[in-house]
């Protein structure tokens, strides 16, 4: 299926112009971000690094989050109570 950027906005519920923000990679999402933009889209979280994964400059650290995302299927809930719980964890 198609979408605009203006469909996937709506559904992702943030502004276009932020998305095209991330897209362009003028803007870094915040991980909430990115379970709600993978929600719209209708795949896993760790869908949306895949091609990244596969790059010789991708950071091991980052791949080993994603591919727990994957393995274990976290869908946007789980990834918002996920980043909760490290927010209570790392807080100063």
């Amino acid at each position: 299926m198609r979408m605009t950027q203006e469909e996937l906005s709506e559904r992702a519920r943030i502004s276009v112009s932020f998305l095209s923000m991330i897209e362009r990679g003028e803007r870094a999402p915040h991980l909430e971000t990115l379970a709600a933009i993978a929600d719209a889209l209708d795949v896993h979280l760790a869908d949306l690094f895949a091609e990244r994964q596969e790059g010789t400059d991708s950071d091991p650290i980052y791949g080993a989050l994603i591919e727990a995302c994957r393995r274990h299927h976290l869908g946007k809930r789980d990834v918002e109570l996920l980043v909760s719980m490290m927010r209570s964890m790392f807080a100063a």
